[in-house]
């Protein structure tokens, strides 16, 4: 088949350049140049898709005519241009590299844990050291890191250390977590001791506020976490009692949706968004208290709120239900 597609190609061809350069051109000439190099354009069409990839033959129709038309628009050039161009590609393709990776010089831990702050090492580098380094020293230089980070970035990672085979990063990670637990602690007995001087309602919100910040750490689990939520929630009420905030509805609506009521929640939420919080802030509690109640027609309402940055979990949960 592609031997006498070739054949055709260059016999139709020659005739129609032996009709140019042989024959005074009238218009019958010109006519039957034209269908010569038609024919011989169309042979070598077939020709070249049949020496074509399969993924560069179809859409059919289209590949077809491409071929075709360079080839009838350009005589003899485009059919040379054509047939390099297959034979290059075919028999002389790029050379492809057999390495996919690539060795990258190993950074050792800064041996001040303070530094961490200026270097490359952030939380995601550290959390690698401690699931993958060999090394107890390098996971123990990376847990007294970890300390320096954020309270919200360190706790996750100084509980995974709490896992380590170690028993050295495993006592490091005990304490720092038993210190965040002391700072919120004394900072709960020291505004409970001003609330009680002055029984002030913001007082009362950061009373509220530390018990939460231990349950949000995942710091408190189990029945010393209910116990928390629980405090949480009452010194909220008397701070909610004695004045109303935006931020305190907020907080409260946040505390009852952990502890599994989110048509009391969706109480307070409102009552913040009502109170002048934009609805971009209280849209995701609301979406939450939404979807634990079955009503997903105001998920999606509320969904559509959520922010459309590409990476952030929020504009993810928004592209999966949109």
């Amino acid at each position: 088949m592609k031997a006498w597609l070739f054949i055709q190609t260059i016999s139709f061809e020659s005739l129609s350049f032996y009709i140019v350069f042989n024959h005074e051109m009238t218009s019958a000439e010109w006519a039957s140049f034209a269908a010569s190099h038609a024919i011989a354009c169309a042979s070598f069409a077939a020709l070249s898709w049949l020496l074509l990839p399969r993924k560069f033959k179809f859409p059919l129709i289209s590949s077809l005519s491409f071929l075709f038309l360079f080839n009838f628009l350009l005589p003899l050039v485009g059919m040379i241009g054509t047939a390099c161009s297959l034979l290059i590609a075919l028999y002389l393709p790029r050379k492809q590299s057999q390495i996919t990776w690539q060795e990258c010089e190993e950074h050792p831990l800064p041996q001040n844990p303070g530094e961490v702050l200026g270097n490359q090492y952030g939380a995601g580098a550290l959390r690698e050291i401690l699931i993958h380094s060999d090394d107890p020293d390098r996971r123990s230089l990376a847990v007294n890191a970890v300390c320096h980070l954020p309270r919200q970035q360190s706790v996750p990672l100084l509980q995974l250390a709490l896992k380590d085979l170690s028993d050295d990063v495993r006592l490091l990670a005990y304490a720092a977590l038993e210190g965040i637990e002391s700072q919120i602690n004394e900072l709960i007995s020291l505004f409970k001791k001003q609330y009680e001087n002055t029984a002030q309602p913001t007082k009362a919100f950061e009373i509220a506020q530390q018990y939460w910040e231990l349950c949000y750490l995942g710091i408190a689990e189990g029945v010393l976490k209910k116990h928390y939520l629980e405090q949480a929630e009452h010194y909220l009420k008397i701070s909610i009692e004695k004045e109303q905030r935006a931020s305190n509805n907020l907080l409260l609506g946040r505390i009852l949706l952990e502890q599994q009521r989110p048509d009391q929640a969706i109480i307070y939420l409102t009552a913040a968004l009502h109170g002048g919080l934009r609805v971009k802030q209280v849209a995701p509690y609301l979406a939450e208290a939404a979807y634990i109640t079955g009503d997903y027609q105001k998920v999606k309402q509320y969904i559509d709120y959520f922010p459309d940055q590409k990476g952030e979990r929020l504009s993810q949960i928004k592209e999966y239900w949109s």
